[in-house]
């Protein structure tokens, strides 16, 4: 059942832009499926799936079909500053959780976590490899 769900909710997101849970539960119950919005937020995050900006807002997006997830918010990032064990990440505002969700990701070997707020992310990195992960966070956006 739960696998049924989650590929119907990465089928929904492939073919609209799905921007609330309400939407994809909607969505869902279109399609046979019925389920709770708590459901949906466990699936969201176990499928890796992420809220992306265009002119209209955010919408859900699978980053699990990109070549390189960090690379489609290279727009979006202002700034990149290492600093000790922290690497400080500016972005355009509503887009910070998206992008330490995807640096999470990509670099889960590398960094210890990350803490997103609106426009800024704090990422944690063991000893003083700010600077080396600071490199590879510039070189994985802009790739």
């Amino acid at each position: 059942m739960k696998n049924q769900r989650q590929r119907m909710i990465l089928s929904v997101i492939k073919e609209k832009k799905i921007r609330t849970h309400e939407q994809l539960v909607d969505e869902l119950s279109r399609h046979g499926v019925s389920v709770t919005q708590a459901t949906i937020s466990r699936d969201v995050k176990e499928l890796g799936i992420v809220k992306v900006a265009d002119e209209k807002g955010a919408f859900y997006s699978v980053s699990a079909d990109w070549d390189n997830p960090l690379q489609k918010f290279s727009a979006d990032i202002i700034s990149i500053t290492g600093a000790g064990n922290l690497v400080i990440i500016r972005t355009c505002p509503g887009i910070a959780s998206a992008v330490a969700a995807a640096v999470d990701r990509e670099l889960k070997e590398t960094i210890l976590g990350s803490i997103a707020g609106d426009d800024t992310i704090f990422v944690a990195v063991p000893g003083e490899a700010a600077a080396e992960t600071e490199r590879a966070l510039r070189e994985l956006f802009m790739k």
